[in-house]
């Protein structure tokens, strides 16, 4: 029943002329092949793409507030003076790059499968309050040391439901089922031997089930598409388990030229609750991050985007800007400032 309530919400946002922004970068690779020419190839296609995202806003709710006001509240509820030192960490920027090779079979003329490799890099800047058992304060910013690795694969298989017409079709329907199998370590340290982030992580450690719905309809010369993603989350095999994930995203393109597209999107997210089912990740007496309870949230963004052809080659050229425009948030929680993508598509 939740997640049909979740999928209402999603198309109730989005009739409203708002956007949902995809926090997950999953939903973003799909929603690239799908938009992209590399699952029209007849035989094979290929993209290589790049995503930047950047958060340094930290929301209460929707409410913005300031780093040091998020400090300022753990410190009013310590003793003055206690037998041990205190200390609690929140992020002041988090930056989060993935290089991602996609590829796509046509097995037939209905049946295609689809397979991305991501490799991921993620870089943390924190402030630390520290209180003396003395009563003394101090902050400090730090640079965490950075977490790189090959990423969580995606496996996928999409199936043409409908076709108005099977060589240029104008109207069209597919299903798609997969799996992100956990190819991407998830239990990276610190140098003092403690588990990073779970978010910051290459990888989750758990077998995912992924379902795509994509609808096309042409009114020429717009292109409209929409991709519902559902991403199942299991538990990863250090204890830790996602929150479910469901991505709305509303896509239109219109061909300015026989080369440049423009195009806008509206995506949607509402990811689930995290669990730490054996407490290795969670210390919300020392960080911000390394709370469950400050997960879970529904965001709405916009993306602008343009995709140019490049002659004679059959490839093309896909540039996208995210920005998110409404973002509410269970607990605090850094989130997403804006985020970009560059990808290169070949079908052959």
């Amino acid at each position: 029943m939740r997640i049909f309530v979740t999928i209402f919400l999603l198309l109730l946002f989005t009739s409203s002329a708002v956007y949902a922004h995809g926090e997950c970068c999953l939903s973003r690779s799909l929603v690239e092949a799908t938009t992209s020419n590399v699952t029209t190839a007849s035989n094979f296609g290929v993209s290589l793409q790049y995503e930047y995202t950047n958060m340094k806003t930290i929301r209460d709710g929707t409410n913005s507030i300031s780093h040091n006001t998020v400090l300022d509240d753990v410190a009013a509820k310590w003793p003055v003076m206690s037998m041990e030192d205190k200390s609690f960490a929140i992020p002041t920027r988090m930056i989060m790059q993935k290089y991602t090779v996609l590829g796509t079979y046509s097995a037939t003329e209905r049946l295609q499968f689809l397979a991305t490799v991501p490799y991921v890099i993620n870089d943390m800047y924190m402030r630390q309050l520290r209180r003396s058992a003395m009563g003394m304060d101090m902050t400090m910013d730090m640079q965490m040391d950075t977490v790189e690795g090959l990423g969580d694969m995606t496996l996928m298989g999409l199936y043409k439901l409908y076709m108005d017409n099977p060589d240029v079709p104008t109207k069209k329907l597919t299903f798609g089922i997969g799996l992100k199998p956990p190819t991407g370590k998830n239990d990276e340290e610190t140098a003092s031997g403690t588990l990073v982030h779970a978010m910051m992580q290459p990888g989750t450690g758990s077998w995912d089930p992924l379902f795509l719905v994509n609808y096309m309809h042409t009114f020429s010369p717009v292109v409209f598409q929409t991709n519902l993603l559902y991403h199942v989350t299991t538990e990863g095999d250090e204890g830790y388990e996602f929150g479910d994930k469901v991505s709305l995203d509303l896509i239109a393109r219109y061909p300015l030229t026989n080369y440049v597209s423009p195009g806008i999107e509206l995506n949607g997210l509402y990811a689930g609750q995290d669990t730490d089912h054996d407490g290795k990740y969670s210390r919300p007496d020392e960080s911000l991050l390394d709370n469950p309870d400050n997960t879970g949230i529904i965001s709405l963004a916009v993306s602008p985007s343009v995709q140019v052809k490049i002659p004679k080659t059959g490839g093309s050229v896909n540039l996208k800007f995210q920005k998110p425009i409404y973002q509410n948030v269970r607990g605090t929680q850094q989130v997403t400032d804006w985020s970009a993508m560059a990808s290169v598509v070949w079908a052959f």
